[in-house]
């Protein structure tokens, strides 16, 4: 029987490593490498703050084809997307972080094959693994193998937590994030806070808050 090389997470912002039995890759200022599931982008505030953050060089987000793909499909299911809308939506994403796409790769789909998970999402436990991820970026964190997943240097994570780290090691893009989403569209900040708040809870959006809105927040404890 084979035996898979077990796979060291490259650290955040305070260091990074490459991978064991790989060159060490040159150590950046970003969180992660995360792959981003569909719920992550279907979600118009969350994809925002992780997209833009992204852009902004504290993320190094991916997503595959087949990610894309269930988006859309649920984007015109769900929310009354136009076929044509939620296809410009998708060039977009494809132009704003062309290197965000992945391919994934065969073996990596047969090694996910047998893993006792929700079958529906082997699909993109296999594009975290061709993408070499550190955080796999979910809100269906139930659905997939987190010790599996842990013994091989990709940690399950929701979007919850992912802000909450963003909020203390990148307050700065955190907030740059924030404002690029809300000028993007037609809510206005507070509304986009309240909407972050249903879609994850209300301490993460509390956070956020005091990341973004630093002024009100000390105006607040004064």
């Amino acid at each position: 029987m084979g035996s898979e090389t077990a796979r060291v997470p490259r650290r955040g912002p305070h260091g990074c490593r490459g991978r064991v039995g790989e060159q060490v890759r040159e150590c950046r200022l970003t969180i992660s490498v995360t792959l981003a599931d569909a719920n992550i982008l279907i979600s118009r505030t969350l994809r925002d703050y992780f997209v833009y953050a992204a852009k902004l060089g504290a993320l190094d987000i991916h997503w595959s084809e087949t990610i894309l793909n269930e988006t859309t499909r649920n984007l015109i299911k769900q929310f009354d997307f136009t076929t044509e809308d939620a296809e410009v939506l998708v060039e977009r994403l494809e132009a704003f972080l062309p290197s965000a796409l992945v391919e994934v790769k065969k073996r990596d789909a047969t090694r996910v094959a047998k893993v006792e998970m929700d079958d529906k999402d082997r699909h993109v436990l296999a594009a975290a693994l061709s993408a070499n991820a550190d955080l796999l970026l979910t809100q269906n964190v139930r659905h997939f193998p987190r010790d599996w997943m842990a013994k091989r240097g990709i940690e399950l994570i929701d979007a919850g937590t992912l802000l909450t780290r963003l909020a203390d090691d990148y307050p700065d893009i955190l907030r740059e994030a924030h404002w690029r989403g809300v000028n993007s569209r037609p809510q206005t900040s507070e509304q986009v806070l309240a909407i972050l708040e249903r879609d994850t809870n209300k301490d993460v959006s509390a956070l956020v808050r005091a990341a973004v809105e630093p002024e009100a927040q000390s105006e607040s404890a004064d």
